[in-house]
């Protein structure tokens, strides 16, 4: 008995050190990937984030890149497009560079959203409450003439 103790102690401390925002029901985003990660103008990339929700909260992540906050793209669990299963948890995303993206390295921001429009916040470690977000980074490259 005392063994099962000290490993489902030592569990909950390996949790808390990694991170897990999903401890005391919250939910978290988890995984956040964009496939592949280094695009060019006109290629297609999936992104796709695990969603951890066992109260139900989460009615839509929306994608926002942050370096142009005007880029906002809605993800989907409803098994349609690129979502592989509905209501799986993991919400994904097709998006296509347009021709006149700039190079650079990008990221794009997740977040979470209640029923009601509202930003779901959850407890943070370091600041008290932040909003359930993830991010995930892309480069876009242009082709040298010797490429094209």
């Amino acid at each position: 008995m005392r063994g099962a103790i000290q490993l489902s102690s030592m569990v909950l401390v390996l949790a808390l050190l990694s991170g897990c925002s999903t401890l005391g029901g919250q939910p978290g985003l988890q995984q956040a990937k964009i496939r592949p990660a280094t695009l060019r103008p006109g290629d297609t990339a999936i992104v796709t984030v695990n969603v951890v929700d066992s109260r139900n909260i989460v009615d839509r992540v929306v994608g926002v890149v942050k370096e142009d906050p005007r880029m906002k793209f809605n993800m989907s669990d409803n098994g349609q497009g690129p979502d592989a299963t509905a209501n799986d948890g993991i919400w994904s995303l097709q998006v296509d560079v347009p021709f006149m993206a700039p190079p650079g390295a990008f990221t794009l921001e997740l977040t979470a959203y209640s029923e009601d429009g509202q930003v779901i916040m959850v407890k943070d470690a370091d600041i008290g409450k932040a909003p359930l977000s993830a991010a995930c980074e892309l480069v876009i490259e242009h082709p040298t003439e010797s490429q094209s």
